[in-house]
């Protein structure tokens, strides 16, 4: 760990904030940490969700389904073959573990750009 990570660790733990450190709030930190937990748990539901709309299933790709001509138009694609082939997986297979911290971590990210940041770290209110 080097110096301005252990500096930040030590702010965080103390709970103390100097006038050159942008802080959060104790109200940000807990709206970004609830975001997280929310996707982390709702990510595998949408993204089975949404394959299975677009027809990567559990027994395979639907016939007639967009997932379909997907396969048929960019499976010889190294590059595109490779995005529609994680579609497939994940919609047989579930959503890993890699998937479900991003699906956490686009939740907190979204979540603190919505709503968090609107108090002032040295207010005692916050």
């Amino acid at each position: 760990m080097n110096r301005a990570h252990s500096m930040l660790f030590l702010i965080i733990l103390a709970g103390v904030c100097p006038n050159h450190v942008n802080c959060w709030c104790l109200t940000d930190a807990l709206l970004a940490g609830g975001a997280v937990g929310a996707g982390v748990v709702a990510a595998p539901f949408v993204a089975s969700a949404a394959l299975g709309a677009v027809g990567f299933t559990a027994a395979g790709t639907a016939a007639g389904s967009a997932g379909a001509a997907l396969m048929s138009t960019y499976g010889g694609s190294i590059a595109a073959g490779s995005a529609v082939s994680v579609m497939q997986s994940v919609g047989a297979a579930g959503l890993g573990v890699a998937g479900q911290a991003v699906g956490g971590a686009v939740a907190g990210a979204a979540a603190y750009a919505a709503g968090g940041g609107n108090c002032d770290p040295k207010s005692p209110n916050c």
